[in-house]
């Protein structure tokens, strides 16, 4: 695989080549949204057609700290669309060759466009890629893996996760660029001629998974997902579920759904979803300690118990939108 070339190996822009539109998906993003929206357009480098915010109906007034910025144009959806639906949204709406989707709690390290940009440039066949995206505290919680395995998904379901990383959605760390399954949605960069292949996002997904899908999409198409350790950012992480966290476990678990009876075929989706009864018991169980253990967790146990509690009846009327799929 060809090495990542340095910032100053990017080729010269003026070329017309490596130009970047850049997506920003926000909902409720107070907060965040001026840091993400600044540090992309500190990027060097590469050359930024434009800056696109697809605003998913905030009421927070987020938007109002990007009124100062420069070369930032606003979509409007009218409605909170989902993440897929509104990055496709911007993606329809730009010009640019490689496109960037980057949610609002994601701020990349000044070279990390453009050596994101260069390794699509020299890897012909790759049509997306990740970067190396740190936690709050610094550190590496993993923002790509191999393709999942059904056989992951059956270990979940007993939250095997939690004690072997392999079922984590056989979670990777590399150190060096490497093909992979799938890299994390919260950033993006990838070549509008491989989007346009698949149709961008699966708008059937409201929220979760839909970065999974879209890589294995790819891969169905023809073209590579790769990883870009050298590209970094920080992702602070969960703005979005944590204001709406009952309804975001819900539609976890609905998106999930979806994605297994999509990929995996009818009968083990069905099988997946006998399992979500026992998982939800071993939820349960967890967050009931944990209620009793830690006096500051407490309010956030309760929703996860009721959100539990709710999929353990099969009861999703909570996760609209999106729709819930047929068939769950």
């Amino acid at each position: 695989m060809t090495a990542v070339p340095s910032p100053e190996e990017v080729k010269d822009e003026s070329a017309g080549v490596d130009r970047l539109s850049v997506v920003i998906v926000n909902w409720n993003g107070a907060g965040q949204l001026q840091r993400c929206v600044a540090a992309v357009g500190e990027s060097t480098y590469v050359e930024i057609e434009e800056i696109l915010v697809v605003d998913n109906a905030s009421t927070d007034g987020s938007l109002a700290s990007i009124d100062d910025l420069d070369g930032v144009r606003v979509i409007q959806t009218g409605a909170n669309l989902g993440y897929g639906s509104g990055a496709n949204r911007g993606i329809r709406e730009s010009v640019a060759p490689y496109v960037a989707v980057l949610n609002t709690d994601v701020e990349l390290e000044r070279g990390a466009l453009g050596r994101m940009v260069g390794f699509l440039s020299a890897e012909l066949t790759c049509g997306i890629v990740g970067p190396r995206l740190l936690d709050a505290s610094g550190g590496d919680p993993g923002s790509c893996g191999r393709r999942p395995a059904f056989w992951d998904a059956i270990g979940r379901k007993f939250l095997l996760h939690q004690i072997f990383p392999i079922f984590n959605f056989r979670l990777l760390r590399p150190r060096i660029p490497t093909d992979v399954g799938w890299v994390t949605g919260a950033c993006t960069v990838a070549r509008r001629s491989a989007l346009d292949s698949v149709g961008g996002f699966d708008e059937a997904i409201f929220m979760y998974f839909e970065d999974l899908d879209l890589s294995e999409r790819l891969r169905q198409a023809g073209w590579r997902t790769c990883f870009v350790p050298e590209a970094v950012g920080c992702h602070s992480g969960g703005g979005s579920s944590r204001q709406a966290l009952e309804r975001m476990l819900l539609v976890s678990e609905v998106s999930y759904r979806y994605f297994t009876r999509k990929h995996y075929g009818g009968f083990f989706a069905t099988l997946l979803a006998t399992l979500t009864p026992i998982e939800m018991t071993l939820r349960s169980l967890l967050w009931m300690g944990i209620y009793l253990a830690s006096g500051r967790r407490r309010s956030e146990a309760v929703v996860r118990l009721r959100a539990y509690r709710k999929a353990f009846l099969n009861d999703f009327r909570d996760a609209q939108p999106p729709s819930v799929p047929e068939e769950l």
